[in-house]
């Protein structure tokens, strides 16, 4: 359902919100993976995602994929097709979970990401102290 819901979102001009990371629904874990689609190059990231969804108490584990080599002390990426700077996003889909749980995070997924949409080019303002702080290219936190 939360997978589903995910592949069914789109932006303004109608291109996919996220790209699937994930298995899909067969032989795979009790898990929806994630990322921003990298090709709407929006000023928010998964981690702000994860940040915001937090107001609507759900927590959505963003990370960005990336790891610090200890030989040379360089952040470097995780995958040769993706920079270290991408972020992406799980939910670990518990037995528990209601279909009426998994619908308000849905909802909530979807305000999260028209309020993020409407604040445009503010979340780069937000995180350029922070980078100036850190010399990281992401997220400070």
């Amino acid at each position: 359902h939360l997978r589903d819901a995910l592949k069914e979102l789109k932006s303004e001009d109608g291109r996919p919100y996220f790209t699937m990371l994930d298995a899909g629904d067969t032989k795979c874990l009790p898990v929806v993976a994630a990322m921003l689609n990298p090709d709407l190059m929006l000023p928010f990231d998964d981690i702000d995602l994860q940040h915001h969804m937090q107001q609507y108490h759900w927590y959505v584990s963003g990370y960005r994929m990336s790891f610090h080599d200890p030989n040379d002390e360089e952040t470097k990426a995780l995958f040769w097709d993706l920079p270290a700077t991408q972020t992406m996003f799980r939910v670990v889909v518990k037995a528990n979970n209601t279909r009426v749980m998994m619908d308000n995070l849905i909802t909530s997924l979807k305000k999260c990401l028209e309020e993020m949409a409407s604040l445009g080019p503010g979340f780069m303002s937000m995180h350029e102290p922070k980078k100036l702080k850190t010399g990281m290219k992401g997220h400070a936190c």
